[in-house]
């Protein structure tokens, strides 16, 4: 079985973006829904500094950006995880969802959900040639992690 995922690009240089959980504000939450370690703004300190604090969302168990080839360009996770696997996974699996799309004729891919019996995962642009992939638990609740994910795309999007 696979070690923990400790990332796979180099760590972000002084000065970079990063989402801060709320709990590591000086004033408190800038969250007012008071779930605990919801992801509230970017901060300063790189792509794995960002997957980390997603880490802190209830349910959620692993973060990935993917290139659409494929491979992971950074990931974390709270357990054993075969991120080259995931990550070709994610790339087949969005590739078949915008081909759907396009078939159907329904636009530009938003986002991918996808439930199992043990936790869902998500799947969501974070510009040209890469996603942002979410993987939570039962207990994860979907609505919470659809907003952390809208709210850190753009971040995720300027590190690459």
């Amino acid at each position: 079985m696979s070690e923990p995922v400790t990332g796979h690009a180099m760590r972000p240089e002084r000065g970079e973006s990063v989402v801060a959980p709320a709990s590591q504000h000086a004033n408190g939450p800038a969250d007012t829904e008071g779930s605990e370690g919801a992801v509230v703004e970017v901060v300063g300190a790189g792509l794995r500094g960002i997957l980390d604090a997603l880490l802190k969302v209830d349910g959620v168990t692993a973060a990935l950006v993917v290139g659409r080839d494929g491979f992971v360009i950074e990931s974390a996770s709270a357990d054993t995880l075969d991120a080259d696997a995931v990550g070709a996974i994610t790339a087949s699996s969005l590739v078949a969802s915008e081909s759907m799309g396009d078939a159907l004729k329904l636009g530009t891919l938003g986002s991918i959900l996808i439930e199992y019996e043990q936790g869902p995962v998500a799947v969501t642009l974070v510009g040209p040639d890469a996603v942002l992939a979410v993987v939570g638990n039962q207990g994860t609740n979907l609505g919470r992690v659809r907003i952390e994910m809208k709210k850190i795309r753009q971040a995720v999007a300027n590190q690459l």
